[in-house]
């Protein structure tokens, strides 16, 4: 996530993933960004969910949504206001799909050729 507005904070920075129905997966957390400042951008926000069928690797779609409390800035001090307001944006719908099960393992032939 980045924040391109100067005099803006956002804090409690989340995305909120709605699997689609009966997809098989269940939301185990979401670690939100704290404070986002155009000065610290770009910042990760993480979600994990749990395969309720650990054997069977699923393929689902999820409906985003961006979640954040934005703040302006006092321009003499820097600091941001004490309340601001709760703020939520609708973005793109993201896919697992079978590739994102599976762990790259880049290989050079001359590597290989050296071990055999």
């Amino acid at each position: 996530m980045s924040n391109t507005i100067p005099d803006t904070v956002l804090e409690q920075v989340s995305v909120i993933m709605q699997p689609q129905a009966e997809s098989g997966l269940t939301e185990d957390f979401i670690i939100p960004v704290p404070t986002l400042t155009s000065a610290t951008s770009p910042g990760i926000v993480y979600v994990s969910f749990t395969r309720e069928s650990p054997e069977e690797y699923v393929q689902a779609s999820f409906q985003c949504i961006l979640k954040f409390v934005s703040k302006e800035l006092d321009p003499s001090t820097g600091e941001p206001e004490e309340e601001g307001y709760e703020d939520e944006y609708q973005l793109e719908e993201t896919e697992l799909a079978a590739a994102d099960y599976i762990v790259p393992s880049y290989v050079t032939f001359a590597s290989e050729w050296d071990r055999m």
